[in-house]
Order: structure tokens, then C-alpha cells, then sequence
């Protein structure tokens, strides 16, 4: 792999992060128990608003932009984007479902089991079509744009996002990077942004990375 900006690296390790830890909620929630049904429900919200937004930011920015200079190129990541919203939505409404249906005292075990197989199956899915945009989408990015241009794909979209939704983001972020990765992550927030918002990251970091991570990380921002 050559030794440029990957453009994929942040989202998706995030997002195999997320999705790892939602199948492992879900396989092992006690459906007839309200407080970790919600505690699904609201990490599997998270999660889909996540993916919700990745698809939406790479269509709109990354992809728009690679069809502008090598027309077809975008055609089959936009389609897999839409299959994977359609399988995305039906496990959304099965979640509203078990949620609502819990609040009512209904029993959901039926449906619980059903989300957890549908959602490992949708899992399977979606691993796959992040290691194709790795393998082939991103090679066409680095042939048709500098790193400079890469990286104003990703200030972009950051741009775009609201602080409340770049925390979600660096909740799986974060616990996700190897040091390196994590340290250049954390360097480019101190140097960019506002230093209270570098502040509340580094709170996020302290909750979701080891006391040994975090030790690394401090002394190599200092």
C-alpha cells in the first residue's frame, strides 16, 4: 500500500469499532430486561446515525468529486451505499420496534433473536464493502488527487458536523487507532480547534482508551 493520506482509515476503523461492539451487545442483551434493551437501543441508534452519515458524507464529497474526474468511477460504491441503506432501515425499524414494544411490556426475545442474526448478517455486509473501498476505490483516489486535495475531502466533511456529532465519532474513534495514528489524530484537534473542544476530547479519550494509551498519548502531545 502506498504511503499517502488514506482517506478511509479514520471512518472505518471507527465504524468496524462501533459495529463490532453493537453484535456484541446485541448477542448478549436480555431481551426481557428494559434497561439493557435500551441500552441497545441507544448505542444501536448511535451506530446507525453513524453509518447513516459516513454513506451521506462519502456520496456527497469523495464520491462526487471522483466522478467529476473519471465519470463511472462512483457507480458501484453509490449502489452499495443504497443496498446497504435498505438492510440498514429494515434493522433501524426492528430496533424501534423492540424498544417500543419493550416500553408496553410486550415480550420482544422473538424479535431480539432476529436483530441479532439480521444485524450479524448485515455486519458481514458492510466489513466487505469497507475492504473494497480500501482496495480499489481508494487506489483510484490517490490517482486522481494529491494528499492536499484528500485531506480538504476530510476537512469537508468535519466541517459539517455539529460537535455533538464529531464526540460520537471520536467515542469509537479513538480506542480504534493504533498510537500513532492516535497521537497525529489528537495533534491535528490541538493545532486546529478551539481549545476547549481539544480539552473535551481529551476527557473523551480518558474514558475510552487505557490508563497506558493515555499516558502515551499525553506525553506526545505535550
Amino acid at each position: 500500500m502506498q504511503n499517502r493520506l488514506r482517506s478511509y482509515d479514520i471512518p472505518h476503523k471507527a465504524l468496524r469499532n462501533a459495529l463490532s461492539q453493537l453484535s456484541l451487545l446485541a448477542g448478549k442483551t436480555d431481551f426481557s430486561d428494559k434497561k439493557e434493551v435500551e441500552q441497545l437501543y441507544y448505542l444501536g441508534t448511535d451506530v446507525f446515525m453513524m453509518l447513516n452519515k459516513h454513506a451521506e458524507d462519502e456520496n456527497e464529497v469523495v464520491l462526487a468529486d471522483l466522478e467529476l474526474r473519471c465519470p463511472g468511477a462512483s457507480k458501484h460504491d453509490t449502489e452499495d451505499h443504497a443496498a446497504l441503506h435498505v438492510a440498514q432501515h429494515k434493522l433501524e425499524e426492528l430496533l424501534n420496534k423492540i424498544h417500543t414494544d419493550t416500553i408496553a411490556g410486550k415480550d420482544v426475545a422473538a424479535d431480539g433473536a432476529e436483530f441479532y442474526l439480521s444485524f450479524t448478517e448485515y455486519h458481514g455486509i458492510y466489513l466487505e464493502h469497507t475492504a473494497e473501498e480500501e482496495r480499489v476505490t481508494q487506489p483510484l483516489l490517490w490517482k486522481y488527487f494529491t494528499d492536499e486535495e484528500l485531506m480538504g475531502h476530510r476537512g469537508q466533511i468535519m466541517s459539517k458536523m455539529p460537535p455533538e456529532m464529531l464526540f460520537k465519532w471520536f467515542r469509537f474513534i479513538l480506542p480504534a487507532q493504533n498510537q500513532m495514528e492516535r497521537t497525529a489524530t489528537m495533534t491535528g484537534i490541538k493545532q486546529m480547534a478551539p481549545a476547549p473542544f481539544f480539552a473535551q476530547v481529551m476527557e473523551l479519550a480518558e474514558k475510552v482508551i487505557s490508563p497506558v494509551e493515555l499516558e502515551k498519548l499525553q506525553r506526545a502531545i505535550a
